[in-house]
């Protein structure tokens, strides 16, 4: 999976890149759900030795994305429709209250946040339009993280970081649904509109249906990828 010749970057530690390598793999479903992972062949491709590659498994497991099953190979988490509304009803609820803390900041900083969200989302639409998750998957992440640090609520954010870290891999299957990707720009107009206008409640409304408004249709697509992805071999 790792290019012939690619070099560990100078200054990175091996289990740093093992682990983000490795973490964008299953975002991206190059190492699917329930995937039974052998660490020799993860440790060759990945050209680092077992400490760091158990180091790297190790932490994916703390964000549920693999399993250390006793006496078997590590496994690639599964992913379920239950574990998604969950995770995502938890999410709405923290990241609808970041949003109106974030509309009752002052005009200026509302202001300037406003002109910062709008170039993100002709990025956004840049990458949707090539199709390209990856993108669209960190700059989706750059707009709402600059609406909740206005909102000025640490402990919040905490919280809600342990969430995305759980949900990350369902915002790939997300995004990568053209019509889903281009309905979620819009929502963010929405929302940068109603920050413009200072209105706590309509920066939560929108926020909530922005982070609800692809549920159904995830929870769809989980349903319906085969009976044994995400369960053991």
């Amino acid at each position: 999976m790792v290019p012939a010749g690619t070099a560990i970057p100078f200054g990175t530690r091996k289990q740093d890149w093992a682990y983000r390598l490795l973490r964008e793999w299953i975002l991206t479903g190059k190492l699917a759900p329930g995937q039974q992972l052998s660490q020799e062949k993860l440790a060759a491709e990945l050209g680092v030795s077992r400490g760091p590659l158990r180091d790297a498994l190790s932490r994916l497991a703390t964000e549920d994305l693999v399993i250390d099953r006793a006496h078997q190979k590590w496994m690639v988490a599964a992913v379920s429709s239950d574990d998604a509304r969950d995770v995502y009803n938890g999410r709405a609820a923290l990241e609808s209250m970041l949003g109106a803390a974030a509309a009752q900041a002052s005009q200026e900083r509302r202001i300037r946040l406003a002109a910062q969200l709008t170039t993100l989302i002709d990025e956004q639409r840049n990458a949707a339009a090539t199709g390209d998750s990856s993108t669209l998957r960190v700059l989706d992440r750059q707009f709402h993280d600059a609406i909740y640090d206005l909102a000025g609520m640490p402990a919040s954010m905490g919280a809600l970081n342990q969430l995305r870290a759980k949900s990350d891999r369902y915002i790939t299957l997300y995004l990568s649904d053209s019509d889903r990707a281009h309905q979620s720009l819009r929502e963010h107009t929405k929302i940068v509109a109603a920050l413009e206008d200072g209105s706590a409640w309509e920066s939560a409304a929108c926020t909530r249906t922005h982070v609800l408004g692809g549920l159904a249709q995830l929870i769809g697509s989980i349903e319906a990828q085969p009976a044994t992805l995400g369960t053991p071999d």
